[in-house]
């Protein structure tokens, strides 16, 4: 009988210490996933033509403005910041780096220090990179900062569309 009564007094005790876990800080929550830059290559000069003896004198040339721009923005690397979203467990701010039109990292660069968004954060990181975009579940536990996640990321995303 002494044998039953501490070894269910340990199972409360253990059960208890389970229950009341808070996770400790996340140590690289900068970025889930980087690209490497892309090479960035000077255009090409040879589009115009070459001036031949013939040709008008230097003031009547167009300007480089008038000429289009040829520049390849295919693999150009941008960077846009969300909004700063509140709730009641903190702020979150993410900042997102596109190549192209891929979205490649997303920065937090304001985030709560405690709680279940710490361990929420990373995992909504790395499902937005998945789903590139900010259409992703919440997490459980997590959904106010979920919410605010979704929101600076899906800001930072349309920042880059009125680029």
């Amino acid at each position: 009988m002494k044998k039953t009564i501490f070894v269910v007094a340990l199972s409360v005790a253990g059960f208890i210490a389970v229950w009341r876990f808070e996770p400790g800080p996340v140590q690289n929550t900068a970025a889930v996933a980087q690209a490497p830059p892309p090479s960035v290559t000077a255009p090409s000069t040879s589009a115009a033509p070459a001036p031949s003896s013939s040709a008008p004198p230097a003031s009547a040339t167009p300007s480089t403005s008038d000429v289009p721009s040829t520049r390849d923005t295919t693999n150009e690397t941008v960077t846009t910041q969300g909004s700063a979203e509140s709730s009641r467990y903190g702020t979150v701010q993410v900042q997102v780096t596109f190549t192209g039109a891929r979205l490649t990292a997303i920065t937090l660069l304001q985030a709560p220090d405690s709680g279940r968004s710490l361990t929420a954060l990373p995992r909504l990181q790395e499902e937005a990179i998945k789903a590139q975009s900010a259409d992703i579940d919440t997490i459980t536990g997590a959904t106010e900062t979920s919410e605010s996640y979704k929101t600076s990321l899906q800001a930072a995303i349309d920042a880059r569309g009125n680029r």
